[in-house]
């Protein structure tokens, strides 16, 4: 995790991909990724409603088909309102890619874990691009002091 400790505002955004570990290191068995290069000064933080843990910025808001928000249901009729986001360094995508019920056409997907307490906060899309479909109640937006 040098990066993060290295750079506030990230020189990377990194992804970690894996399955999370009992082990006493949070970061053991996950695979780190780095996903895109950014430079932008971000100044409203949205983090894990459970823990407080920085999840995403506001200002990595971006619109798939047309829309920033979506409101889904899953296999088991659960229902899901996403807010697409394209950086989430406090997630980790867990599992395999899948098609399966993806509510994108042409990306597959992983859930999308909160690094810190580890609840369920969306998931992780891939295909042309990629992104993040995070579950709005469980972010709390926090302005960040300049």
């Amino acid at each position: 995790m040098a990066l993060m400790e290295t750079h506030p505002f990230l020189a990377g955004v990194l992804l970690l991909k894996g399955t999370p570990t009992q082990d006493d290191r949070p970061d053991h068995g996950l695979d780190p990724v780095i996903l895109q290069d950014h430079d932008k000064a971000f100044h409203r933080r949205l983090v894990c409603q459970a823990c407080k843990e920085l999840v995403t910025f506001d200002e990595a808001r971006l619109e798939m088909n047309e829309k920033h928000s979506h409101t889904f249901f899953n296999p088991q009729g659960l229902v899901f309102r996403v807010a697409c986001f394209g950086i989430a360094p406090g997630t980790m995508a867990v599992g395999q890619p899948s098609d399966d019920f993806t509510w994108f056409a042409g990306y597959r997907w992983q859930i999308a874990l909160c690094n810190a307490c580890r609840r369920h906060l969306g998931w992780y899309f891939s295909g042309s691009g990629t992104f993040f479909g995070l579950i709005e109640n469980r972010l709390i937006e926090i302005e960040q002091e300049e």
